[in-house]
């Protein structure tokens, strides 16, 4: 068994027997291609409620300091994960996401960068606009709600909005300004779930 299948059987008992977890929409999931899924960030455990929504296995964008903490960085790179580092543009992990999504799999990514408390939308990067339209990759927007701030005995819902065609991004010369600017429009949509 992978450590994929490991952490997502662990974290499906873990937030099904401490936690009231509601999942909608799973039947937006795309059943093979490409696909980039894409949500608020709120807390270190949303990487695993991706996980539990969704079949497929999702690559995951982590932040590169996780790799150097040991056994830590073990089980990140472990479940697929790939750093990036926040701070500069880093064109190794942005040749990473889109290998990935050129061998059809699925990238997981939070475009706001780090966590965000409550539903106020921070500053979304432009990546996963550039990702999108340069590799025409649909993209699945997500909502995760915590009802309470502790992940014991909470409530949370997943909400899993119908999938993004990279056509519809409004995006026609790739310019940064473009990528910003869809980026921003797809967080607003994860908020509107």
């Amino acid at each position: 068994m992978s450590w994929y299948k490991f952490g997502k059987g662990l974290f499906t008992f873990y937030f099904r027997c401490f936690n009231r977890l509601i999942i909608r929409g799973r039947e937006n999931e795309i059943p093979e291609g490409a696909m980039i899924v894409f949500g608020n960030h709120f807390s270190n455990l949303d990487v695993f409620l991706l996980t539990i929504a969704f079949k497929r296995q999702i690559r995951f964008m982590a932040k590169h300091t996780l790799f150097g903490i040991p056994v830590v960085g073990y089980f990140v790179k472990a479940y697929g994960a790939f750093p990036v580092n926040r701070e500069k543009t880093d064109l190794t992990a942005m040749k990473t996401a889109l290998r990935i999504l050129k061998d059809g799999e699925v990238l997981g990514i939070f475009p706001e960068g780090t966590r965000v408390n409550g539903d106020k939308m921070s500053d979304p990067k432009g990546g996963i606009a550039m990702f999108s339209w340069k590799t025409k990759t649909p993209v699945v927007p997500v909502h995760l709600d915590y009802r309470r701030r502790f992940h014991f005995l909470n409530h949370i819902e997943v909400t899993v909005g119908k999938p993004i065609p990279a056509e519809d991004l409004g995006i026609e010369k790739g310019t940064p300004e473009e990528y910003k600017a869809a980026s921003e429009k797809l967080i607003e949509q994860v908020y509107s779930l």
